[in-house]
């Protein structure tokens, strides 16, 4: 189903045709949507769990932001020519090792390791006037502004080649805006997908029984695909390593 298809089948369970216009048009049901798939992402891990986010990394530059990931799970780097995994680290160790001098004056060379990196300032706009922060960037690690969305990592040394990384980690199905938008939950499982709205909108009414009515639903739902991953897992495994 698509955004506006689910949006009707939620309006004929739920009855909620006051977040649902008589067309179909969204009255506030894609919030509560949303939060429902979100809360899918979060206690179910499936193949569609996991995404690879790509980025370039200019010449002299060390780090990447990338929107909706819960967990890097690991670090590839590639030229034209080569494709290697590079190492995670500690945030601490790597900017003792790499970062204690203004990083525009690191000497860069192969991409070696990675560390989540902090995307937050504080407070949340930077404000400081010009001329400071024109002598203070340089030790900046990772400022964004619109941060709220984006994991970031940070890479040592600083490349000196073009490299695109590739990030593997679990993922947030991306918000639901238009009509025809899809998603795995929407497409493979929107009787999940709709239960999970019904939960949020429980929440919302602080009705606790309700909740866990759908705790229970959704559970009982969600493990057969807890179980089609594990057996994907265990496929072709013969014994276990001593």
């Amino acid at each position: 189903m698509n955004l506006l298809e689910l949006r009707i089948q939620f309006r004929a369970l739920s009855g909620r045709f006051d977040l649902v216009d008589a067309d179909g048009t969204d009255n506030g049901a894609n919030y509560f949507i949303n939060a429902g798939q979100r809360h899918l992402d979060r206690i179910n891990t499936n193949q569609k769990s996991f995404a690879n986010a790509y980025r370039w990394l200019e010449v002299g530059k060390f780090s990447v932001q990338f929107p909706y990931c819960r967990a890097v799970k690991e670090v590839w780097v590639s030229t034209t020519s080569a494709r290697w995994q590079i190492e995670k680290k500690n945030l601490q160790d790597l900017i003792a090792e790499y970062f204690t001098t203004i990083p525009s004056g690191i000497t860069g060379g192969d991409a070696l390791y990675y560390a989540p990196g902090v995307t937050r300032a504080s407070p949340e706009l930077f404000d400081a006037p010009a001329d400071e922060f024109e002598g203070y960037a340089g030790y900046v690690d990772v400022i964004s502004a619109d941060h709220f969305n984006y994991n970031a990592i940070l890479i040592a040394p600083p490349t000196d080649v073009k490299l695109m990384v590739e990030i593997k980690g679990l993922f947030y199905t991306y918000p639901l805006v238009g009509d025809t938008d899809k998603s795995y939950w929407s497409v493979v499982h929107p009787d999940v997908l709709i239960m999970s709205t019904m939960r949020s909108i429980e929440i919302i009414n602080r009705n606790t029984q309700g909740v866990n009515d759908w705790d229970n639903a959704i559970r009982v739902a969600t493990v057969g695909i807890d179980m089609d991953g594990v057996e994907e897992d265990i496929a072709e495994v013969t014994q276990i390593k001593d």
